[in-house]
């Protein structure tokens, strides 16, 4: 069930008051009472004297580690209390929060501050269990409407389409009606992409309601039924698709609001982070803190394949 309680940051720093007890806290997120060496598993080891260059060693497989060890946190050299006040205001923005506005919270540079927003969001990308019962699905565009953009913009963007560049991404939704959502980019909302995606994330048998787009037609292994919108119709019996589209509403008041671009690159990210944050619940307290700790185990994203390749900037919409 998602978390409802709700937390103030005055609880959080009164539980990590100091670095050590954010290390404390961690841990226990992390291993709960029983330590585990993070390269081998063991549980068989040892706290290591102040001189040494970690806080524990396993014998089994002779390594010192840490609580950043084999996560999203290695190597990192911002302090833990950072990291917990930074995954609590994630946790706490419905419509998310900006790199720079984060650096501000916690005295980071703007550079140092995006870095951790990726590896935190890097850490929200989780593999749900195929969705069953009533779902729906749809399709949305980031990136912009030519009637909101200057003259020069929509230019640059005839140009780019007679490039092959897109000027825009299609993203796919999905969403069961008790509440969990799953949602990415696809390359294009075509029948091929679109019953792909829907057969990769929905069991076989479950009831999917969506609109009237003619690339969700002649999916047999679903009972489908959908609205169609083009005729002004949004509710057909059981069949509408506003749950989806109040995950798309939030999302979009984040690219408008927040982050007013997001980079073809790293939409994926951003959009896992707002499908991790609804799926979690709107709550935000330590139960919450503690799963997207978990989540970070066995993931890494360095700052050399954040910043590699081209960056394309999606204008404002």
């Amino acid at each position: 069930m998602p978390n409802n309680r709700k937390m103030s940051v005055f609880e959080l720093l009164e539980r990590v008051a100091t670095e050590g007890d954010a290390v404390d806290f961690l841990e226990e997120c992390r291993w709960g009472d029983t330590p585990r060496c993070p390269r081998c598993a063991s549980t068989n080891v040892a706290r290591t004297p102040p001189t040494a260059p970690m806080p524990w060693r396993c014998p089994a497989c002779r390594k010192y580690f840490n609580v950043r060890t084999n996560t999203v946190m290695a190597q990192s050299q911002i302090p833990l209390k950072k990291w917990c006040l930074a995954i609590y205001l994630f946790h706490n923005s419905r419509k998310g929060i900006s790199a720079l506005q984060l650096g501000r919270e916690l005295g980071l540079t703007p550079k140092s501050a995006r870095f951790l927003a990726m590896r935190i969001r890097e850490a929200m990308t989780v593999d749900l269990p195929l969705l069953d019962g009533v779902v729906e699905a749809d399709e949305t565009y980031i990136g912009g409407k030519p009637r909101s953009k200057h003259a020069w913009q929509r230019e640059r963007d005839r140009e780019k389409r007679e490039a092959g560049v897109p000027t825009r991404q299609v993203v796919m939704g999905i969403r069961q009606r008790d509440g969990k959502v799953v949602a990415f980019p696809i390359d294009r909302a075509d029948r091929y992409n679109l019953q792909m995606a829907i057969g990769a994330h929905v069991e076989p048998g479950s009831t999917v309601y969506t609109d009237g787009h003619g690339g969700y037609q002649n999916m047999h292994a679903y009972n489908h039924d959908w609205v169609n919108h083009s005729a002004g119709e949004y509710v057909h019996g059981m069949a509408h698709t506003n749950s989806i589209e109040s995950f798309w509403a939030l999302l979009k008041r984040g690219y408008t609001g927040t982050f007013h671009f997001f980079t073809f690159k790293h939409l994926h990210r951003y959009v896992n982070e707002f499908a991790y944050r609804l799926n979690a619940g709107p709550g935000n307290d330590f139960g919450v803190i503690a799963e997207t700790v978990l989540n970070m185990e066995g993931k890494r994203l360095t700052y050399k394949q954040l910043i590699g390749g081209e960056i394309e900037f999606i204008d404002r919409d």
